[in-house]
């Protein structure tokens, strides 16, 4: 056995779903590998990693710096982001670099056909299957949502549809960047029929309770804020419908069964979510800085009542995503590059 090593960040500007996938799979890994070890540019994430009791290495930027890492070993990289990398050609003069060095190399990537140099490339989302990669013998690709990796709460079938729809769920992920929740609590602050409304906050957001009160303050129904919620399934499953934005929280939703409004984070973003939502178990409302406070309004009145639409929703969304996209890629990594040791079992 041998050190595995993931590379990967999270802040307020990332989010925290690029960090929370490596950590289960690591969970994954960690009984057959020697070791497995974090490297980080950012302090919330080495802080949040430690936490979980691995090994964080903090540095620079810089791939130079990062020779006596990755050099003959296997690296997991979940870092395709436009706020890590300038433009698409350092990320991948940054993959090259890495691909040079280890031993073995496996990403997580967004829905771009780049010519990847990696091992193994896992692209877990809809529309993965309508990309044009490049073909050649060494790279092998994970695509679609069938590779999506869940935690255990969400492996849960208990959500039932309630014809009286009470409560509504809202959530960004970990960070929000452009406040969204924000957006979403003025648009519907004047509905005329109290819904019970739950906000969470993420553990990298910016926003205060006292903006939620500040927004809300009018508002006669009941309103409560929850921020860095440890088991966030139990408040999606106790939901009726979730507002929530372009990250990977829908893929969530949709294991569980939870019918979803999106507002995606930006222009970029709203493409892929139109495609999440054309496979039935969300709507996309479109990016945050153009849908209007009256169609968020409209679209959360109309889908709380209507039962046979959310009940239709809900059952697509059991069928999109299941609970076995973790092991297909532990399965992969390991019948990839540990062999010997995964035929022990």
């Amino acid at each position: 056995m041998n050190t595995f090593i993931v590379r990967v960040d999270a802040s307020d500007t990332i989010g925290l779903g690029h960090l929370k996938r490596c950590l289960l799979i690591a969970d994954f890994l960690k009984s057959k590998v020697n070791d497995v070890v974090f490297i980080t540019t950012q302090k919330l994430s080495q802080n949040i990693i430690q936490s979980k009791g691995y090994k964080c290495h903090r540095i620079g930027n810089e791939a130079p710096n990062l020779n006596e890492f990755y050099e003959s070993f296997s690296v997991l990289a979940d870092i395709n982001s436009d706020t890590i990398f300038k433009n698409n050609e350092d990320y991948i003069n940054y993959l090259n670099f890495i691909s040079r060095n280890a031993k073995f190399l496996v990403t997580l990537e967004d829905l771009v056909d780049y010519p990847y140099c990696s091992d193994l490339v896992i692209i877990p989302y809809c529309g993965a299957d309508k990309l044009k990669l490049r073909n050649n013998s060494k790279t092998k690709y994970l695509m679609g949502p069938i590779y999506f990796p869940l935690r255990e709460e969400f492996n849960n079938d208990s959500f039932v549809v309630s014809k009286n729809a009470k409560k509504i769920l809202i959530t960004m992920g970990g960070s929000d960047p452009e406040k969204i929740t924000l957006k979403v609590l003025n648009s519907i602050k004047n509905l005329t029929k109290y819904y019970e409304i739950v906000v969470v906050l993420g553990e990298a957001s910016n926003i205060e309770h006292k903006d939620i009160d500040n927004v809300m303050v009018n508002y006669k129904g009941f309103v409560n804020v929850i921020r860095g919620a440890e088991h966030i399934s139990q408040l999606m499953l106790e939901s009726d419908l979730v507002i929530t934005n372009s990250g990977l929280t829908k893929y969530e939703l949709s294991a569980l069964g939870v019918p979803a409004l999106i507002i995606s984070n930006n222009t970029q973003q709203a493409l892929y979510s139109e495609d999440f939502s054309s496979y039935g178990s969300s709507f996309h409302l479109g990016s945050a800085n153009i849908v209007s406070d009256r169609y968020i309004m409209d679209s959360c009145v109309d889908l709380m009542e209507d039962y046979e639409l959310r009940l239709s929703m809900s059952k697509k969304g059991k069928v999109l995503v299941d609970s076995n996209g973790l092991q297909r890629i532990g399965k992969e990594i390991l019948n990839y590059n540990y062999k010997d040791y995964y035929a022990e079992d």
